[in-house]
């Protein structure tokens, strides 16, 4: 388990109120990031997203046909799974990483699963018999803070880099039906991740709250928020948690304003990050301060 000492903790508050961070950042500064994508040969898509080199995260995205959910049969279906490897902290050795995993991975599952992030009933092949199942598998290589966005941004740049299969579908003089899946690897189209956010955290440390908190500021603050933005602004999920849930409604909205103004500048430089992928041109430092 991680520990900070009354002294290292009281130095920190004490920062972030005069507006210091200890690694030189303001309060609304993020950290500069790395995004790589198309690491993982054996999936469909990937990506590996690094927070100023500490945080350090990898998603792979493999695409498969299947049933469709009961409940959404003219859709595709979405399973996520989130892995915090014991190595990457102390406090998920042992059975520590299992509630993680769990938050983590219903965070990232309430996000993309909203009907206006991605284009669900385009992934139907044959409404109520078969339709493409997208497994989101996500690992924590290292932590130091800030999961929840390091896993947002890696997600949405793993869907971007993935390729599913174009398919033809046929019907049999005996009614059925059957799918024949193209072999070639460039025989293939995108999934429509425009609409897909990404999550901006801010933690109350103190009297003040501060945006993208390193793990030693994750261990003194009081509440956290994690708002997901899209790329119109629109604030697609909100996520409460930390010690205290209780934040003044006017602290709230000035939290929510700048959640968005930060989220719209990552997404417009994140976007334009992924659209030179197509040019192999995939390992781009962004980030940017107040």
């Amino acid at each position: 388990m991680i520990k900070i000492s009354p002294s290292e903790k009281q130095f920190l508050i004490d920062g972030i109120k005069q507006n210091m961070r200890t690694d030189g950042r303001s309060r609304l500064d993020y950290r500069a990031f790395t995004v790589e994508t198309g690491l993982v040969a054996q999936t469909n898509g990937s990506a590996r997203v690094k927070l100023a080199n500490n945080t350090d995260v990898l998603v792979g995205v493999k695409v498969e046909i299947g049933d469709p959910d009961p409940d959404f049969p003219d859709q595709g279906r979405l399973e996520v799974r989130v892995e915090c490897s014991p190595s990457a902290s102390p406090e998920f050795e042992g059975r520590g990483a299992e509630e993680m995993n769990a938050i983590l991975s219903a965070m990232l599952r309430n996000m993309l699963q909203n009907a206006r992030t991605v284009d669900w009933a385009s992934l139907c092949i044959s409404p109520g018999k078969q339709c493409w199942i997208v497994y989101v598998d996500c690992l924590v290589l290292d932590s130091a803070g800030n999961l929840f966005d390091a896993l947002s941004i890696a997600t949405k740049s793993a869907l971007f880099n993935t390729k599913v299969p174009k398919i033809e579908v046929m019907e049999t003089s005996s009614g059925q039906t059957e799918i024949e899946v193209s072999d070639d690897p460039s025989d293939f189209t995108r999934l429509s991740t425009a609409s897909i956010p990404i999550s901006v955290t801010l933690a109350k440390v103190g009297s003040r709250y501060i945006v993208d908190p390193t793990i030693e500021e994750e261990l003194c603050m009081e509440s956290r928020v994690t708002i997901a933005i899209n790329s119109k602004g629109n604030i697609c999920s909100i996520q409460k948690g930390g010690v205290s849930s209780g934040i003044n409604p006017s602290e709230f909205n000035k939290m929510l304003q700048h959640a968005r103004k930060i989220g719209l500048v990552l997404l417009k430089e994140l976007d334009a990050l992924l659209d030179k992928e197509e040019n192999n041109d995939t390992s781009t430092k962004i980030g940017f301060a107040r």
